[in-house]
């Protein structure tokens, strides 16, 4: 029997899929280990949880399999956080076969896929950054317990040490994005550059180091954050202050007043001449939380017109002081889209007059014919149906999977994703037929602070602080814990809608809006909308998926921690598989297939797509010598697995009743070191 095996790439780690030839059971199989070249040398990824409780190993890869054996992954998706950028990395899925645990062996591998060079680059002139944040995870487990035992730090809260510059902690969390920032400022100081950033939040003690060396060639509109009523309207007010005592910076305020906020988080860079090339976007705010505790990303674009788009927005804003003139609306309130590297990006910033912005955004959800992944801070309330141009883009999401009186319905829609909401809501259960109910509203009181989507009509699996925080939290660092679940839980800040990400156009929307009507109306925010690029949208899809498996399975484990019929560890029978290669499980295992790359036109597609009253604007020289939006950083040994082949559709859910799983019980985020799940039962 062959098993087939996929691997994407998105810098930060790789996620690997695999599925037997015929998707049937593998027999005797207890699992599997994956085979890893990395960098030349040989080793071994395992599930470091045996078939009884005593048995534990190590999660890092190990070099025997002998040792492997003994610890079997029980699954089909896994993920590698042992690479890091510039890795050339290999990889072969092993079946570990016998009558029992005590009597296995290696079965028949996948081939070794080729040589793949691990790298956050998605295309010539897009990158894209993601840090690890603060979630129930082996790897942050293991950090804290090095940290808890060293004396210096028996009296620091966390956020103290993820201040510190150099204390690894911060250095881990803060993964990929961090030092593509400071590369950034860095290079800019270098090359005598020119930046202009307009920012929400700051007090991260590096990036304020490397904002003040560039003194007077760093333009900064420095908002007044998630300010208070006066006189506590200002949340930066300290390093405002220190900005124009200490340094050359040319700080410009952006003291709004409520219901605004000064919600920017995005930099453009310059030549010495002024002349604009690159710009920095995306979710992360420049505090030590946003870099660390939160899980965001950072979008780099290197492009001389999609920068002096940003670069004009930012003069917007600059004019329109403190104030919102219906001026700043205005010219926000055109599309205009550019050509990079053989996709369309159109850079939305609002406030706009009609939310066009968000019209833009639902049209194209409302198109997307496979699937749809997401993660969501504070959209917002859910709004009245017959208000939909006041939707959330939430809504029109989950939209996608109910029936009535609905032209974009298609309940084969793989939908998967994750939200942070901090506000109120009201429940009630759902109804077949009707537009999202307020049960599918994310908006929860506090700790129900994380809501996790299995589809677009079942409720979401709303999460408590016991998955939220990792046990080392608790056990060494009470007091920051206690901090940490007060009134503001932020555990997902990044927002991002992945559409179609192995179709025929994959989409990217991402930036610092929230994603909902308030945002389009009433803050300074932007929203970059990628179209066509199908390496981008495989990296932020990977991204997502990764922290969606993060909570349920860590869901999994703490609802059932007492309970001794459901999974503590791998079983000793290949019955395990039985869940995972049927029904909705073996589809969505099939969705992350996708399609094998093909060459097709991507300039003229994405041209097509503009619409009308927008422009479209051609960069020379960025198109790279094959089309981007169909080279996904992935390799593969081969395999066809169409999802819902033959016309099998899942069924469409009875009211009141459970629909059959959509996923697979998730893993670590962090780490390949939780156990294994066998279970095919969903939890809400």
């Amino acid at each position: 029997m062959s098993i087939d095996l996929k691997v994407y790439d998105n810098g930060d780690h790789t996620c690997l899929v695999w599925l037997p030839g015929d998707e049937q059971p593998v027999p005797n199989c207890r699992g599997f280990i994956i085979k890893r070249v990395l960098n030349g040398k040989q080793d071994y990824l395992h599930g470091a949880v045996g078939f009884t409780a005593a048995e534990k190993l190590d999660p890092t890869p190990t070099t025997d399999p002998s040792v492997a054996l003994q610890f079997p992954i029980q699954r089909f998706l896994w993920w590698d956080y042992y690479v890091k950028p510039g890795d050339k990395v290999q990889y072969s899925v092993v079946p570990v076969v016998g009558a029992d645990k005590d009597h296995t062996s290696m079965g028949a591998a996948s081939p070794m896929t080729s040589e793949m060079a691990v790298s956050g680059r998605c295309s010539q002139n897009i990158s894209a950054y993601f840090n690890k944040g603060i979630v129930a995870s082996q790897w942050v487990s293991r950090e804290l317990d090095a940290l808890a035992k060293d004396p210096a730090n028996q009296n620091k809260k966390i956020k103290q040490l993820v201040m510190e510059k150099g204390n690894p902690l911060r250095e881990g969390l803060s993964g990929l994005l961090k030092p593509q920032i400071l590369k950034l400022l860095a290079d800019a100081k270098a090359n005598n550059g020119k930046i202009y950033a307009a920012l929400y939040e700051l007090n991260d003690p590096e990036l304020i180091e490397a904002l003040k060396a560039l003194g007077p060639n760093c333009n900064l509109i420095l908002a007044n954050g998630a300010f208070k009523d006066p006189p506590d309207n200002d949340e930066n007010k300290d390093v405002r202050a220190d900005l124009r005592t200490n340094s050359t910076v040319r700080v410009y305020d952006r003291i709004v007043t409520k219901p605004h906020f000064g919600h920017n988080k995005f930099v453009v860079f310059c030549d010495a001449g002024g002349k604009p090339y690159t710009v920095l976007t995306g979710s992360t705010n420049w505090t030590s939380s946003g870099l660390c505790t939160q899980a965001n990303n950072g979008l780099i674009i290197n492009d001389a017109n999609v920068a002096q788009d940003f670069l004009d927005a930012w003069n917007r804003v600059h004019m329109a002081g403190n104030a919102y003139p219906p001026t700043l609306a205005v010219g926000n309130s055109t599309q205009k889209s550019y050509q990079v590297d053989g996709c369309k990006i159109t850079p939305w910033f609002v406030p706009t007059q009609h939310a066009q912005d968000l019209d833009h955004a639902r049209k194209l959800i409302n198109s997307a014919k496979e699937g749809i992944l997401f993660l969501f801070f504070n959209p917002g309330v859910f709004e009245p149906d017959d208000q939909p141009q006041k939707w959330t883009l939430l809504q029109n999401i989950l939209n996608r999977h109910h029936e009535e009186n609905n032209a974009y319905y298609n309940p084969d829609l793989y939908i998967k994703g994750v939200v942070n909401q901090e506000i109120p809501y009201l429940t009630e259960e759902p109804v077949k037929g009707k537009k999202p109910s307020a049960s599918m509203d994310p908006s929860a009181p506090v700790p129900h602070a994380v809501a996790v989507y299995t589809s677009g009509i079942e409720p979401p699996q709303r999460l408590t602080h016991d998955v939220l925080v990792p046990a080392n939290i608790k056990e060494n660092f009470g007091p920051w814990e206690k901090e940490l679940l007060g009134a503001s839980m932020v555990n997902i800040h990044s927002k991002c809608i992945v559409l179609d990400p192995f179709g025929e156009n994959p989409v990217v929307m991402t930036g610092s809006h929230n994603l909902g009507f308030k945002a389009s109306s009433e803050n300074d925010d932007n929203l970059v909308i990628v179209e066509g690029n199908a390496p981008l949208a495989a990296a932020y899809a990977v991204n997502i998926i990764a922290i969606y498996h993060t909570y349920r399975w860590n869901s999994y484990v703490n609802a059932h921690r007492q309970d001794p019929t459901m999974w503590h560890g791998p079983k000793d029978s290949d019955q395990w598989q039985a869940s995972y290669l049927k029904g909705e499980q073996l589809e969505d295992l099939k969705f992350w297939f996708g399609a094998e790359p093909v060459a097709v036109p991507a300039v003229a597609a994405a041209a097509a797509g503009a619409g009308a009253g927008s422009t479209v604007v051609t960069s020379p020289g960025a198109m790279p010598p094959l089309p981007a939006h169909r080279k996904i950083n992935s390799v593969s040994t081969g395999g066809s697995h169409k999802r819902y082949a033959g016309g099998n559709h899942p069924p469409v859910p009875i009211p009141h009743q459970k629909p059959a799983t959509t996923s697979v019980k998730p893993r670590n985020h962090h780490t390949a070191t939780a156990g294994n799940s066998h279970s095919g039962k969903k939890k809400k």
